[in-house]
């Protein structure tokens, strides 16, 4: 791993170059096909076209204490999408953006948030966030709590991603009303499986319960599609229904889509 000054030196001049840029990949309505928003995905492109995939940087930067400048100029850029989309007259959002648990304890809270949905015209229900559940692993877990809160207040939407794979998941749902409920990949591969399928079935089962949408990441095949339907589980986002998508390819294809129905 680079040394932190390097890192920084690194991510200084992405962002002066604008090197960062956001792909969508679509979450679908999978009794209907119909969307239902997208996720936004961040991916550094240098100049001379090298594509530096987020396993590369992203824990660089958590290291380095600068994920919550790329968080800011990852809002910047999906509201910045939403807003030429809007002036086109092109459906875009509800997009979510993930947050870094080192918001945490920051102060302003959401200002930022605030000040840049405002610039854009953006509004509380074209965006919302997702919160890992490893983020609220440590110290800083009360914090992200009251940021969750403060998100909240704001109208936001709030996502608990990746469930499943830390250690605090059943303090973070008695601590933090998630309005959705994301399922890691990990798991959605593993239906078939008799063990796996008790977990899925009995977690859906508990979120809609607890008033929680429930979105299943990794969707790749029809058995996957039709375990989580009949599980009540309608949300889905995954490469059966689309890889991630440039800004122009997710607008393309949701017009597409407003065309035919």
């Amino acid at each position: 791993m680079e040394d932190l000054s390097r890192v920084e030196q690194s991510f200084t001049e992405a962002i002066k170059n604008r090197d960062f840029y956001v792909w969508y990949q679509p979450q679908i309505d999978m009794r209907t096909g119909s969307p239902r928003g997208g996720e936004a995905l961040v991916r550094w492109q240098r100049k001379d076209g090298a594509l530096i995939p987020p396993d590369r940087f992203v824990s660089e930067l958590e290291q380095a204490g600068l994920m919550p400048a790329l968080d800011e100029e990852v809002v910047k850029i999906v509201c910045k999408d939403a807003c030429e989309a809007k002036q086109r007259g092109c459906l875009f959002g509800p997009v979510s953006v993930n947050l870094s648990r080192l918001h945490a304890g920051r102060e302003g809270g959401p200002d930022w948030i605030r000040k840049v949905t405002a610039h854009y015209g953006i509004q509380p229900g074209e965006i919302f966030f997702e919160i890992t559940e490893t983020a609220a692993e440590g110290e800083d877990g009360a914090e992200l709590m009251r940021f969750a809160h403060q998100l909240q207040k704001e109208g936001y939407r709030i996502a608990m991603d990746d469930y499943g794979t830390g250690n605090s998941t059943l303090k973070l749902l008695q601590e933090i009303r998630f309005d959705i409920l994301k399922l890691d990949r990990h798991f959605v591969s593993r239906i078939g499986d008799p063990r796996a399928d008790v977990i899925l079935a009995s977690t859906i089962d508990m979120a809609g319960r607890l008033g929680m949408e429930v979105v299943a990441e990794g969707v790749e095949t029809e058995e996957q599609i039709r375990f989580l339907m009949e599980n009540q589980c309608y949300l889905g986002q995954g490469y059966y229904y689309s890889r991630p998508l440039t800004k122009e390819q997710y607008i393309r294809w949701r017009s597409r889509y407003e065309e035919t129905v």
